[in-house]
């Protein structure tokens, strides 16, 4: 099995090797620098990919979206989980106070998926805490 963990940041890999340290040297995981637009695993690698709270920062979501999509295997699904809905009003001073960051709404968030491929694309939503999931299969 293929547990392999991404980021664009080089900061946030050397801090997740750190803490995953013993399961990369048992060969349990691996830890690696990636651009989500140029993914440079096989296609149909995967059975499952994650985004928790990063989709914010990702350039071009559909382009990244379908990078996911051909490195997951037939039947593969694409978690992804967000602590903003961009229906809060509180959500601006977060894209303001950070570079490059962008809340997105559910509606452009299901577009984006299925725009690169994704089918049965369900969402979560906690209307309390606006945050908010996607499970899209492909």
């Amino acid at each position: 099995m293929n547990r392999t963990g991404v980021d664009y940041s080089e900061i946030s890999v050397e801090k997740s090797k750190k803490v995953n340290a013993k399961a990369i040297r048992a060969g349990r995981c691996n830890i690696q620098r990636e651009d989500v637009r140029e993914l440079s695993f096989a296609d149909g690698t995967f059975d499952l990919a994650t985004a928790f709270e990063t989709v914010y920062f990702w350039p071009g979501l559909p382009e990244s979206f379908a990078q996911v999509y051909r490195v997951l295997r037939d039947g593969g699904r694409f978690f992804i989980c967000n602590e903003s809905d961009g229906d809060n009003p509180a959500d601006t001073k977060w894209e303001q106070m950070i570079q490059g960051m962008k809340i997105y709404k559910e509606n452009e968030m299901v577009a984006s998926l299925k725009q690169a491929g994704f089918s049965n694309v369900t969402t979560h939503r906690n209307q309390e805490k606006h945050s908010i999931c996607f499970i899209a299969e492909k």
